[in-house]
């Protein structure tokens, strides 16, 4: 009995090939689509997972609760926090803290940029991943040790276990209260020991790193900070595990306690800092993605994740309506068919069967296609999406139990109607040449076709919305111009700043420091007149700073080296008492209370500068300094926070980074220039020039990557469309051929009838619109509502959807009309 089902069903397909190739191929290109995006969404998913023993890993997060702002979510925490937490929590088994650095690691005459994470003894206890060769505990215990990524292993030397090879690391240390000797220290070549290397970890961590440096090295950032500890700093990364059975649940209270005892106010108010766990395999998605490019990976969003996934589902089951709508139409070629089997004894549940056969035929050739194709196409996908993911359908249960499941489902929603309708048909009608469509089949072929219209109107409303918010966080939403504007590290004031302007190609140079380019933050007490305490973020810059990035002031002026006032800090020993002037920004001038940025210009505001002088003592130095204008907000950092109020002075002490506006027509000699004076200003090692817009771009690789995605889906939406209703215009033609050859005997002319069968298929798109607007509208409405600053929904961009759904359908089926309207009428009717 099967093998008569699937000889018959093999012969309906072979007498149909135009209609089974374009269902074969609907379902298999929708397939593909989804197999990758499975992949994609199970990649973000399992973050961290592969780590042993990850369920018992956390990390401490702190929420900075500052007056008057809402509370700002931080990954980085004291850097004593680890340790006191291990104290007063006798369920942590183990903690280790991580700092990165971008340091300079030489290999005889060749030194190049590299971004370090220095280390706790217990960091690979906690996080215990994969090793290659050598031992890593042993490796971070060490004053020297190194450990490296195979990846980066082969970079330096070449080979996957450089086991005892030597690199000379300069971790480019500072900060205030460092004694002369340790600034030397700290800013000198140390030689470190390879001891341990990594096995490349999977591309599913929220750690980037190449390099881990031990922090008992006396001049990383562990050990200075460990010298020099200060409650107001936040720099460090605290990892902890717990012991078997312990859980964080319900540790609010304790963590509270754990804020007000270890961390106080000065003034004896409520913490500012409020702590709480984050779980290892979470960290990917409520990670606040402060962390350097090159040690963290950029953070996840779950909610986009599911609706990526959702639109994956939403081109299978376009593929499907292709399936039903065909099945359907085609129901009186079968009507003599099932008449036959009935009248010899088939029960419908037989018919039911049989046409379920066929449906799983279809999907299971369709599945088959979409695996080969699927396995083409990931490597294009893995270098798009920077992921290694893995298609291992034959190794992992988990991978073929989902094709197994994909499978059946699409052919359960793709067979199981249009079975219904075809074994519904009564022998005698159908032997008989009556009519033979069963009840409400159009009806329900009508509703499916609107359905596929409004996803696809719904996806190219997506795509746009997507791809209008990525170009203005890119180019608009920053408010600052990056471009042609690249960064150099180098001392502000050092023979290469100042020679810097002078080369072909540049247009102008300024200083900068790792706070004003949304490296890292911090934060200073402005004292009110009224006593009361507010807290704003710092930078510091140097003067041309602003104007290179094409801003201008709403009110006074910027920094200038001819204001003595500005310059303050620009001497070899400015006295700790000693403030410049300052400006702040437009949120920075309301945060201060002020109406309007020029009513902010010239007055005093008192604030606190950590001063060197002070060495270890926990304390600003608060002196009154003057506004001298008012930036508009602008940042280098993501749009999906708000700006924050800042207040900008120059130091530039402080100041390692120097910006660059090159020549759009000679930006070629410009780079040459920049390499060939970093060399003879003393540079031992290429310089690393980042282009702003390449940093800027780089927070934005999971909407770019978001909107590439949906954007093909929106593609292989409209592919699949087109093909479904060019085969239904072809059915749908065929079968109202009588019709047009009654019309144009009637008098009807070809323009008429191309009318008549273009509003047939432009009926759907209309109708499509009443459920595609509104469910597109809320979706990217909350998708838009994640960014801080945002594109609207103008009206625009939903008709100009509809329209591009009216054009494809115009398109696709004006062909079939036009040969329909074409035919003689005698052709059509002679056999009447």
């Amino acid at each position: 009995m099967f093998r008569n089902y699937f000889a018959a069903a093999l012969g309906n397909i072979g007498r149909n090939g135009l209609y089974a190739g374009i269902t074969i191929l609907g379902l298999a290109v929708s397939f593909t689509a989804a197999i990758l995006i499975g992949l994609y969404v199970r990649d973000e998913f399992s973050f961290d997972r592969f780590v042993p023993g990850h369920e018992h890993v956390y990390r401490l997060q702190d929420d900075l609760l500052l007056p008057g702002q809402k509370p700002r979510p931080l990954d980085v925490v004291q850097s004593t926090a680890a340790a006191n937490f291990k104290l007063d929590f006798p369920e942590v088994e183990s903690s280790a803290r991580m700092v990165a650095s971008q340091s300079q690691l030489k290999i005889g005459a060749n030194a190049t940029d590299e971004w370090m994470a220095w280390v706790d003894p217990d960091f690979f206890r906690i996080l215990a991943y994969p090793v290659l060769a050598g031992d890593l505990n042993a490796a971070v215990a060490a004053p020297d040790g190194l450990v490296l990524t195979r990846q980066t292993a082969r970079k330096y030397f070449g080979m996957d276990a450089p086991i005892g090879r030597t690199i000379q690391v300069n971790a480019n240390g500072g900060g205030f209260g460092l004694s002369p000797d340790e600034l030397r220290m700290a800013g000198s070549y140390h030689p470190m020991r390879v001891m341990a290397v990594l096995a490349d970890p999977p591309s599913s961590g929220h750690l980037a790193a190449g390099v881990f440096g031990s922090g008992r090295a006396p001049f990383s950032p562990i050990a200075i900070g460990d010298r020099h500890p200060s409650p107001s700093s936040e720099d460090t990364l605290a990892y902890l595990k717990l012991k078997p059975g312990a859980a964080p649940e319900g540790w609010t209270d304790r963590l509270a306690g754990f804020a007000r005892r270890r961390y106080p106010r000065a003034d004896g108010g409520p913490p500012i800092n409020r702590y709480w766990l984050a779980s290892l395999d979470s960290l990917h998605f409520t990670a606040t993605d402060v962390g350097p490019p090159g040690i963290a990976r950029p953070k996840g969003d779950s909610r986009v994740d599911v609706g990526v996934a959702a639109v994956g589902a939403l081109v299978v089951i376009i593929a499907v309506i292709n399936f039903i709508t065909l099945m359907t139409a085609r129901a009186a070629r079968r009507a003599v068919e099932v008449g036959v089997r009935k009248a010899s004894g088939a029960r419908r549940r037989d018919l039911v069967a049989q046409f379920m056969g066929e449906a799983l035929i279809y999907v299971t050739a369709s599945l088959l296609i979409a695996v080969v194709a699927a396995e083409l196409a990931l490597p294009a996908v893995r270098g798009m999406l920077r992921r290694d993911l893995r298609f291992d359908y034959l190794a992992d249960m988990t991978v073929a139990g989902a094709l197994v499941l994909t499978g059946l489902l699409a052919t359960v929603l793709a067979g199981f109607y249009p079975a219904l309708v075809l074994s519904a048909f009564r022998p005698a009608t159908a032997l008989k040449g009556g009519p033979s469509q069963a009840s409400g089949s159009v009806g329900v072929r009508q509703g499916l076709v609107i359905a596929q219209f409004a996803i696809l109107i719904g996806l190219v409303v997506m795509t746009g919305t997507i791809y209008r918010q990525t170009q203005f966080m890119l180019n608009d939403a920053l408010r600052v111009d990056v471009d042609q504007v690249v960064r150099v590290p180098g001392v502000c004031g050092s023979p290469f700043e100042q020679q810097v302007r002078g080369l072909t190609g540049v247009r102008g140079a300024a200083c900068a420091s790792t706070k004003a380019a949304n490296l890292d933050t911090g934060a200073t007490e402005v004292l009110q007149p009224d006593r009361s305490i507010k807290v704003m973020y710092v930078a510091q810059l140097g003067p041309g700073f602003f104007e290179l990035h094409g801003l201008k002031p709403m009110a006074g002026r910027f920094f200038s080296r001819d204001h003595g006032e500005d310059m303050v800090l620009d001497r070899p020993n400015p006295p700790a008492e000693v403030q410049p002037s300052i400006v702040v920004n437009e949120t920075g001038a309301r945060f201060l209370g002020y109406a309007n940025p020029a009513s902010a210009v010239g007055k005093t505001v008192v604030w606190g500068r950590w001063s060197p002088a002070l060495g270890d003592k926990a304390a600003p130095v608060n002196r009154p300094s003057r506004v001298i204008g008012v930036v508009p907000d602008f940042t280098f950092g993501s749009a999906r926070k708000a700006v924050m109020p800042m207040l900008y002075f120059v130091d530039p002490g402080l100041s390692r980074l120097v910006a660059i506006k090159l020549d759009r027509q000679r930006i070629p000699e410009a780079l040459d220039g920049i390499r060939r004076l970093w060399r003879q200003t003393g540079h031992d090692r290429a310089p690393n020039i980042l282009f702003e817009s390449q940093a800027i771009q780089a927070q934005y690789q999971d909407v770019i990557a978001q909107g590439v995605v949906i954007g093909v889906c929106a593609g292989l939406a409209i592919l699949i469309a087109c093909l479904g209703l060019f085969a239904l215009a072809a059915f749908v033609t065929e079968r109202r051929i009588k019709e047009i050859g009654v019309r144009k005997a009637m008098g009807a002319s070809s323009g008429d009838v191309i009318r008549l069968l273009l509003w047939q298929f432009t009926q759907p798109v209309l109708w499509a619109n009443l459920v595609a607007w509104p469910a597109a509208f809320f979706a990217m409405n909350w998708w838009l509502h994640g960014f801080a600053y945002r594109v609207g929904q103008p009206v625009w961009l939903f008709l100009a959807a509809s329209l591009a759904a009216a054009a494809i359908a115009w398109a696709t089926v004006s062909f079939q009309s036009w040969m329909a309207a074409r035919a003689k009428p005698a052709s059509a009717l002679r056999y009447e």
